[in-house]
């Protein structure tokens, strides 16, 4: 699992790359930790070239979005493939999120 932050647009993207499994969760926690710093602007969650979520992952999703909402932002998942938006879907994520394409 890789992990980019940067800054777009006023927006803070990271940008996921992998599997973001329980053995990946942890350092995805800590490669995550800017989000956590910022509390000025909306998160945009590149899934673009995310493979796979697990039950970590979706926790991982929810404090983000727990963070972004107490501060009066919005936090966007883009580029969901099939499989990945699924599992947002089933596990009823998906309607938290804002998604573009």
């Amino acid at each position: 699992m890789n992990i980019k932050i940067s800054e777009l647009d006023g927006r803070l993207v990271a940008a996921l790359e992998g599997d973001l499994d329980n053995v990946a969760s942890t350092q995805a926690e800590r490669d995550l930790a800017p989000i956590f710093e910022r509390t000025d602007c909306d998160v945009v969650i590149d899934c673009t070239e995310l493979n796979y979520i697990s039950s970590s992952g979706l926790r991982i999703m929810l404090n983000v979005y727990k963070h972004t909402r107490s501060n009066k932002h919005k936090s966007i998942l883009k580029g969901l493939k099939e499989d990945v938006k699924e599992v947002f879907q089933l596990s009823g994520f998906l309607q938290l999120f804002i998604v573009e394409e």
